[in-house]
Protein backbone atom coordinates (compact mmCIF):
# COMPACT_ATOMS: atom_id res chain seq x y z
CA UNK A 1 0.00 0.00 0.00
CA UNK A 2 1.10 3.76 -1.14
CA UNK A 3 1.39 6.29 1.47
CA UNK A 4 -2.10 7.28 0.41
CA UNK A 5 -5.24 5.09 1.25
CA UNK A 6 -8.60 5.12 -1.28
CA UNK A 7 -10.38 7.68 1.71
CA UNK A 8 -7.47 9.77 1.47
CA UNK A 9 -7.35 9.90 -2.56
CA UNK A 10 -10.64 10.81 -2.35
CA UNK A 11 -10.84 13.81 -0.15
CA UNK A 12 -7.88 14.84 -1.93
CA UNK A 13 -9.82 14.52 -5.36
CA UNK A 14 -12.31 16.49 -3.72
CA UNK A 15 -10.40 19.24 -2.34
CA UNK A 16 -9.05 19.74 -6.42
CA UNK A 17 -12.61 19.83 -7.94
CA UNK A 18 -13.84 22.40 -4.61
CA UNK A 19 -10.05 24.58 -6.04
CA UNK A 20 -11.17 24.13 -9.89
CA UNK A 21 -15.05 25.23 -8.57
CA UNK A 22 -13.34 28.15 -6.97
CA UNK A 23 -10.91 28.76 -9.71
CA UNK A 24 -7.27 28.23 -7.61
CA UNK A 25 -6.29 26.62 -10.73
CA UNK A 26 -2.15 26.25 -9.42
CA UNK A 27 -3.21 24.63 -6.40
CA UNK A 28 -5.26 22.14 -7.92
CA UNK A 29 -2.78 21.37 -10.45
CA UNK A 30 -0.71 20.40 -7.41
CA UNK A 31 -3.34 17.99 -5.83
CA UNK A 32 -3.83 16.04 -8.97
CA UNK A 33 -0.29 16.13 -10.11
CA UNK A 34 0.26 14.76 -6.74
CA UNK A 35 -2.23 11.87 -6.48
CA UNK A 36 -0.93 11.00 -10.35
CA UNK A 37 2.41 10.77 -9.20
CA UNK A 38 1.13 8.73 -5.92
CA UNK A 39 -0.39 6.60 -8.25
CA UNK A 40 0.28 6.56 -11.91
CA UNK A 41 -2.00 3.66 -12.50
CA UNK A 42 -4.93 5.12 -11.51
CA UNK A 43 -7.02 6.93 -13.91
CA UNK A 44 -9.05 9.32 -10.96
CA UNK A 45 -5.95 12.03 -11.01
CA UNK A 46 -6.24 12.40 -14.97
CA UNK A 47 -9.68 13.64 -14.75
CA UNK A 48 -8.45 16.50 -12.71
CA UNK A 49 -5.73 17.44 -14.42
CA UNK A 50 -7.56 17.37 -17.62
CA UNK A 51 -10.15 19.65 -15.68
CA UNK A 52 -7.08 22.20 -14.65
CA UNK A 53 -6.29 22.15 -18.54
CA UNK A 54 -9.60 22.77 -19.96
CA UNK A 55 -10.23 25.63 -17.47
CA UNK A 56 -7.04 27.06 -18.56
CA UNK A 57 -8.50 26.83 -22.51
CA UNK A 58 -5.65 24.34 -22.77
CA UNK A 59 -8.07 21.99 -24.79
CA UNK A 60 -5.76 20.06 -26.88
CA UNK A 61 -3.40 18.90 -24.03
CA UNK A 62 -6.37 18.23 -22.34
CA UNK A 63 -7.63 15.89 -25.41
CA UNK A 64 -4.02 14.10 -25.70
CA UNK A 65 -4.02 14.13 -21.76
CA UNK A 66 -7.90 12.08 -21.82
CA UNK A 67 -6.98 10.52 -25.15
CA UNK A 68 -4.01 8.60 -24.25
CA UNK A 69 -5.64 7.47 -20.82
CA UNK A 70 -8.42 6.33 -22.88
CA UNK A 71 -6.14 4.33 -25.67
CA UNK A 72 -4.96 2.47 -22.92
CA UNK A 73 -8.25 1.45 -21.27
CA UNK A 74 -9.91 2.50 -18.49
CA UNK A 75 -11.95 1.07 -15.47
CA UNK A 76 -13.62 5.07 -15.44
CA UNK A 77 -13.67 4.97 -19.07
CA UNK A 78 -17.33 6.80 -18.88
CA UNK A 79 -15.88 9.96 -16.79
CA UNK A 80 -12.74 10.17 -19.30
CA UNK A 81 -15.46 10.59 -22.11
CA UNK A 82 -17.60 13.46 -20.31
CA UNK A 83 -14.55 15.28 -19.99
CA UNK A 84 -13.34 14.69 -23.21
CA UNK A 85 -16.64 15.78 -25.31
CA UNK A 86 -16.11 18.82 -22.98
CA UNK A 87 -12.38 19.28 -24.20
CA UNK A 88 -13.68 18.74 -27.71
CA UNK A 89 -16.33 21.60 -27.56
CA UNK A 90 -14.45 23.80 -26.07
CA UNK A 91 -11.85 23.32 -28.95
CA UNK A 92 -14.43 24.84 -30.83
CA UNK A 93 -14.64 21.29 -32.69
CA UNK A 94 -18.49 20.49 -32.10
CA UNK A 95 -18.86 18.34 -35.42
CA UNK A 96 -16.48 15.80 -33.42
CA UNK A 97 -17.82 16.25 -30.26
CA UNK A 98 -20.97 14.84 -32.02
CA UNK A 99 -19.33 12.09 -33.20
CA UNK A 100 -17.89 11.27 -30.46
CA UNK A 101 -20.93 10.99 -28.10
CA UNK A 102 -22.65 8.70 -31.27
CA UNK A 103 -19.43 6.70 -30.53
CA UNK A 104 -20.05 6.64 -26.74
CA UNK A 105 -23.76 5.42 -27.30
CA UNK A 106 -22.76 2.71 -29.86
CA UNK A 107 -20.15 1.08 -27.16
CA UNK A 108 -22.88 1.55 -24.31
CA UNK A 109 -22.27 3.57 -22.53
CA UNK A 110 -26.35 4.50 -21.53
CA UNK A 111 -25.68 5.76 -17.90
CA UNK A 112 -23.40 8.79 -19.38
CA UNK A 113 -25.64 10.00 -21.99
CA UNK A 114 -27.65 11.84 -20.42
CA UNK A 115 -25.27 13.83 -19.05
CA UNK A 116 -23.44 13.79 -22.62
CA UNK A 117 -26.50 15.47 -24.56
CA UNK A 118 -26.55 17.73 -21.47
CA UNK A 119 -22.87 18.90 -22.43
CA UNK A 120 -23.40 19.07 -25.75
CA UNK A 121 -26.52 21.07 -25.54
CA UNK A 122 -24.62 23.51 -23.33
CA UNK A 123 -21.86 23.80 -25.86
CA UNK A 124 -23.99 24.19 -28.56
CA UNK A 125 -25.71 27.36 -26.49
CA UNK A 126 -22.31 28.62 -25.82
CA UNK A 127 -21.38 28.35 -29.65
CA UNK A 128 -24.40 30.42 -30.45
CA UNK A 129 -24.32 32.81 -28.00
Amino acid sequence: MGLLDQEDRELLARIGFFLCRDGVIPEAEKVFGGLAASAPERDGAVVGQALCKIIRGENEDALKMLNERLDKGSAIESALSLYKLVALGMAGRMPEAREFRKAMADKGMAPSMAAADSILAELEKRKTA
